[in-house]
């Protein structure tokens, strides 16, 4: 399920040779109505929905220079918003049934509030805790709960790398394993997951202090 049909259908295409099942679903997150239609089409295609890997997400640069109260509700609305949709629309019939896994994908971003990205770490820290508060309610009725949260992760080429950069398929690989598994969190590369949570003990002044002075190096 997402917006851009063409690729949609060529992954269908690639399932089905492998020997899978699969249906192509055109959809917003941000569009409640519309997210809740594609799980009732998904639903009589397939039956129950065991799994839910809510993964869409985005942002954009958000400087104190020219910040926006406009492009911070665009950030949340996908990556709060549309998660939140998502769930919405599998969760009741999972409590119903007793079995079920959520994933949602978030990002170190959300560990601590970076510079010039205060809609993508708040919205991510945002999801963070809304999965968690998710997971310890619903803990022992049968449903699972992961959360995903990866660093920089090379999708397409650029002219500089980012700091810890993982290729795209051993960050798909590290995160196969975790929802195979069922884990309640993974974060990675730990290179930069273990700095960042060292971060979150400092206090508030002397990290942001710090912060500052690494990204203007």
């Amino acid at each position: 399920m997402a917006r851009r049909r063409p690729e949609l259908d060529a992954l269908v295409a690639d399932i089905e040779a492998a020997g899978g099942k699969a249906a192509a679903l055109t959809c917003d997150v941000t569009d409640r109505d519309a997210v809740i239609a594609a799980v009732r089409d998904a639903t009589s295609f397939f039956g129950s929905i065991e799994r839910l890997v809510a993964n869409a997400g985005g942002g954009k640069r958000t400087p104190a220079d020219g910040f926006s109260a406009v492009d911070i509700d665009e950030i949340f609305r996908l990556n709060i918003v549309g998660a939140a949709n998502c769930i919405e629309a599998v969760l009741p019939a999972m409590l119903a049934s007793g079995r079920g896994h959520i994933v949602v994908m978030g990002s170190l971003a959300g560990s601590v509030g970076l510079p010039k990205a205060a809609g993508y770490s708040a919205s991510k820290a945002a999801l963070r805790v809304m999965v968690d508060s998710l997971r310890s309610e619903i803990a022992g009725r049968g449903i699972d709960v992961t959360y995903l949260a990866p660093g920089f992760v090379r999708t397409r080429e650029r002219k500089r790398s980012r700091p810890f950069e993982m290729d795209l398929e051993r960050a798909t690989d590290i995160m196969a394993d975790a929802i195979q598994r069922r884990v309640s969190q993974r974060a990675f590369p730990w290179t930069l997951a273990v700095p960042l949570a060292l971060l979150r003990l400092m206090p508030a002044g002397p990290r942001s202090r710090l912060l500052g002075r690494l990204q203007r190096n």
